[in-house]
């Protein structure tokens, strides 16, 4: 992997993990608000329902093709004991704070925790609303990382498909989304595996990151892909031609155009800024849900709801927000234990030396 490459994919995690905060931003693109159904639309169109959703299909393909690189020859336990440091264990983490947080929302401010009153009481849905064993979990943007640690351990299981038959496999790859809901509760995302599969398979068949994000390649293909997808999904005459082709060229052509424009931003940025820009993405996600809810309780208060204009602001900005208070959280970690760290991050980093006088 070229130094360029891994420039590029850093910017990639804090462009994708950004765009998928979109989505999330309380109280939700499912309600009706001024970014998806006012005056503002077209902004909630474009970074929560278009960027903020594709980005986890672009984040998959990174995350098969880094495996790929890097991970797979380890064996399979291993794999996963990695895998579950790294991902599972902080998502379980914030998945329980999230929960507590939920739990003591009506106390603290009177308003009720909908991602509670949703559930229905059982073992296995308190089960499922923490860890996603056979159903969402309460935050749903942690349920993502559940998919994602799952199609990894299958990734590595297809590793000598891969290997040996890469043309073949990247066929499976692309047809995989016509098995529809067939997978759950294994995955319940085809997509995630689809594009961690399409992400190991280029990567087997040494096409660089570099090659995808050139104009030529990038720009004219990825608009390509997008109007086809678009031009297809208006026949509506089968499962194929009007929701599983449309959507996969769809995601295929705004992951190549991503790559490009990421791939131009990597040479206007200055080298040594991109590390701190992606230092802290991860943490951010991972806290971005119940932070952006505790932000929203004195918004409505003091400010006003999501059908007034100001919304605007609040839609746009906890995003970043997010950004810096886990810039700030994992400057803090520095100095935590070990097993802090990891259970907060999924990473450990050596404490800094102090500095002399």
């Amino acid at each position: 992997m070229t130094p360029q490459d891994s420039r590029q994919i850093e910017l990639l995690r804090v462009f994708c993990i950004l765009t998928m905060m979109w989505v999330h931003v309380s109280p939700g693109l499912s309600l009706p608000s001024v970014v998806n159904s006012g005056d503002f639309a077209m902004v909630g169109g474009l970074l929560g329902d278009t960027l903020g959703r594709i980005s986890v299909s672009l984040l998959s393909f990174i995350s098969g093709y880094l495996f790929w690189m890097r991970a797979r020859q380890l064996p399979l336990g291993e794999v996963a004991w990695r895998r579950f440091e790294s991902i599972l264990l902080p998502a379980l983490v914030w998945s329980a704070i999230f929960l507590i947080l939920a739990a003591m929302k009506f106390h603290i401010a009177g308003v009720p925790a909908t991602a509670i009153l949703r559930r229905d009481g059982s073992i296995l849905d308190a089960l499922n609303a923490w860890a996603g064993l056979t159903g969402p979990t309460a935050n749903r943007s942690l349920f993502f990382l559940r998919d994602l640690f799952v199609a990894t351990l299958i990734l590595r299981l297809a590793v000598p498909l891969i290997d040996r038959a890469p043309w073949v496999a990247l066929a499976a790859a692309l047809l995989l989304g016509l098995v529809g809901d067939s997978l759950q509760p294994l995955i319940f995302r085809d997509g995630i595996l689809q594009f961690v599969l399409l992400g190991a398979c280029l990567a087997r068949l040494e096409v660089s990151l570099s090659t995808l994000s050139r104009p030529s390649v990038g720009l004219v293909f990825g608009y390509l892909f997008v109007l086809a997808g678009a031009g297809l999904g208006t026949l509506e005459t089968g499962w194929v031609t009007g929701v599983y082709l449309p959507l996969l060229l769809r995601r295929l052509g705004i992951c190549l155009l991503t790559l490009s424009l990421t791939s131009a931003l990597v040479w206007a940025l200055r080298r040594d800024t991109q590390p701190i820009l992606g230092r802290a993405t991860f943490l951010a996600f991972l806290m971005h849900v119940p932070l952006i809810g505790i932000l929203w309780v004195p918004w409505q208060h003091f400010v006003g709801s999501e059908r007034e204009p100001s919304y605007l602001v609040f839609y746009l900005a906890t995003p970043f927000a997010a950004l810096a208070c886990g810039y700030a959280l994992d400057h803090l970690l520095d100095a935590a234990p070990p097993t802090m760290q990891l259970a907060l991050r999924g990473k450990v980093r050596p404490r800094r030396p102090a500095t002399s006088r």
